[in-house]
Parts: structure tokens; C-alpha cells; sequence
């Protein structure tokens, strides 16, 4: 008995990597589910039909900061593109990370934390921070940069969508 279940414990396991290894290389985004720092669920469907910049990012993470002090330094190249910041840290981690970068005062950026589902990072297998998925007005996958990256390249990737 024990010998079967291993074998469909394995078969299960196979299965469930195969299958967010092709949800991911599908090039479609994330079905996120995060809560903002106002309590507020949003959700992939809530996204308005054009380019998305989604950043997973940990608010303790050094990259994550210098990324994003040069993602508001560089605004007018977001300015017109919706970015979704995904974190798997607490909101008590979150909301100074949010009030220190005065990312509430940017209607087009919307920062939240997924909690322990970590259904974004299993989905893109995300290893090293800040993780960045550009998508073009269709919705199509772009580009993808995980770590520490040039910034320049993604801000020229961004305009390009």
C-alpha cells in the first residue's frame, strides 16, 4: 500500500509542476489574488485591458528598494502602464514599504501581499528578487528579469510596450 501511494504521491507532484511550469510559460499573468494596504482584495481580473509591469518583491530586500526609488525616478515611463507590486511578506512588513516610497499617490501602481499562498512565486518559480514580468497591451508576456538587473534594460523593455 505505502509502495502506491508513494507512486501517486509522485505522479500528483509531476503533474502539479508540469502544469504551473506551462501556466507560466503560456505567457499569460498570474491569476494573483493580493491584499492592499487598505484591506483591499484585487485580483488578475480587475486588470484594465493594456500593458502590465507586475514586480515581485520583498520590502526588506535591498534590489527591491533601489528598484523601485529608480521606477518612481524613471515615472513617466510607467506613467502610462498598470504595475503590480506582489510581495509574500506581512502587511506590517508592507505598509511602511508602501508609505516610505509614497506608492499609494500613484494611481496606476497597486501594491499588495499575496500572504503564504505564494501562488505568483510558485507560478513564475521565482528564485531571487525583484522578479519583473512585462506584458504587452494584449496581455501577452514580454519580458521577464529576476534578480539583480541593469535598470536601464527594464525601463527600455517597459517603453517598448
Amino acid at each position: 500500500m505505502n509502495r502506491k501511494l508513494a507512486i501517486l504521491f509522485l505522479l500528483l507532484t509531476a503533474s502539479i509542476t508540469s502544469y504551473s511550469q506551462s501556466a507560466a510559460s503560456s505567457g499569460k499573468i498570474a491569476p494573483f489574488q493580493i491584499r492592499l494596504t487598505n484591506g483591499q482584495q484585487f485580483t488578475s481580473s480587475q486588470l484594465a485591458a493594456g500593458p502590465v509591469v507586475l514586480v515581485y518583491f520583498s520590502p526588506d530586500c535591498d534590489h527591491c528598494q533601489d528598484f523601485t526609488k529608480d521606477m518612481l525616478k524613471n515615472y513617466n515611463v510607467i506613467a502610462n502602464k498598470q504595475v503590480v507590486m506582489v510581495t509574500f511578506q506581512a502587511m506590517d512588513m508592507l505598509k511602511p514599504f508602501v508609505t516610505q516610497y509614497r506608492l499609494g499617490t500613484y494611481p496606476n501602481i497597486k501594491v499588495g501581499t499575496e500572504g503564504t499562498s505564494y501562488l505568483v512565486q510558485r507560478y513564475y518559480q521565482i528564485r531571487s528578487f525583484p522578479y519583473i514580468a512585462i506584458y504587452d497591451k494584449k496581455g501577452n508576456l514580454v519580458k521577464t528579469f529576476e534578480g539583480e538587473q541593469p535598470h536601464a534594460e527594464i525601463f527600455k523593455t517597459i517603453k517598448q510596450i
